[in-house]
């Protein structure tokens, strides 16, 4: 893995100049040393000229030069001087490319030590909080048991998208269907929800069942700001516009124990509901929400990150519903 496999899109870029321009910056590319990009990765991932001279051991000037000469080399700025540093849409690209060489070199020290301890690969993959927390990392537990360290960022499958975008992570569970550039895509099935609260929850706020006007006045629950399960339930039964007092609790079994407590109605996985003793919920609907799930990740030759895609592809076909 080098300079030569960067994302096409940096020769596609405005910036680029056009097609007269793209061969020069094809080839300006092409000779990017590798410290470079190394530079450039530990100022976004640290957030500072400062803090990435300190872990590469290397003086800050030492930093801004070598940042200041691919900017140079490219004619395009690659960070924002901001606190913390920001990658540009050019930075972007090249930290993927970055990070993607670091993979390449981690395979094979990996390789060439015989997978020898302390020289594990390190996988990084983004998985929405409910496929966590039930089957995903039962199915990452023989990578771990590897020389394969699983890295596990936690974002809503209608954001994971985004950190795989901008190459913060190497893989996703997510619900677009449509590959990142760069990426795969595979269908992995869909997580059913079920409405869901408690029995005496129940009986004060949807006496007459589920509707506009109860739906305005029950109290809702949410996982955090970016949770829109209960929205969509919302518009798969109504038309009506509501704005219920709203709770947000943001870990799984918290969520769960909330509703179970009366503090709201909220969307909760099948699984989850089997795991609960008798009576505690009740459902508030017998049609459940399917929320499609896609795994996609880098196309990128890489035997730990294609070993993690297989335990996570097998496992969603035993945990999710088939998609026809």
């Amino acid at each position: 893995m080098n300079a030569r496999q960067v994302d096409k899109r940096l020769l596609d870029s405005p910036q680029a100049g056009g097609s007269d321009a793209a061969p020069a910056l094809s080839a300006a590319i092409r000779s990017i040393p590798i410290e470079q990009l190394t530079a450039l990765q530990q100022i976004v991932e640290t957030g500072s000229f400062e803090a990435a001279a300190d872990e590469l051991r290397i003086s800050q000037s030492a930093i801004s030069q070598r940042v200041k000469t691919l900017e140079s080399q490219l004619g395009q700025i690659v960070v924002q001087r901001t606190k913390p540093a920001q990658p540009t849409r050019t930075g972007q690209l090249l930290l993927r490319l970055a990070r993607q060489i670091a993979l390449a070199q981690e395979e094979a020290m990996r390789q060439i030590a015989d997978e020898q301890r302390g020289n594990e690969v390190n996988i990084r993959i983004v998985v929405n909080a409910d496929c966590l927390e039930s089957w995903v990392l039962p199915a990452l537990a023989p990578i771990a048991r590897q020389s394969i360290a699983v890295d596990i960022r936690r974002q809503d499958e209608q954001l994971s998208s985004r950190l795989l975008r901008s190459g913060e992570v190497m893989a996703a569970i997510t619900a677009d269907e449509k590959p990142v550039q760069g990426c795969s895509s595979t269908s992995l099935g869909a997580m059913a929800y079920y409405a869901a609260c408690a029995p005496q929850f129940a009986r004060q706020w949807f006496p007459d069942g589920m509707n506009g006007p109860s739906l305005e006045q029950a109290p809702l629950m949410q996982y955090d700001k970016d949770d829109s399960l209960q929205n969509t339930f919302i518009r798969s039964i109504t038309a009506a516009t509501v704005h219920p007092t709203t709770h947000y609790v943001p870990t799984p079994t918290g969520f769960m124990n909330a509703i179970a407590l009366g503090f709201g109605w909220g969307m909760i996985p099948a699984a989850s509901l089997d795991s609960l003793p008798a009576g505690t919920l009740v459902l508030l609907s017998d049609k459940p929400l399917l929320r499609p799930l896609f795994w996609q990740q880098w196309r990128l030759s890489s035997p730990s990150l294609d070993a993690v895609a297989q335990a996570i592809i097998a496992a969603s076909r035993e945990a999710l519903v088939a998609q026809s």
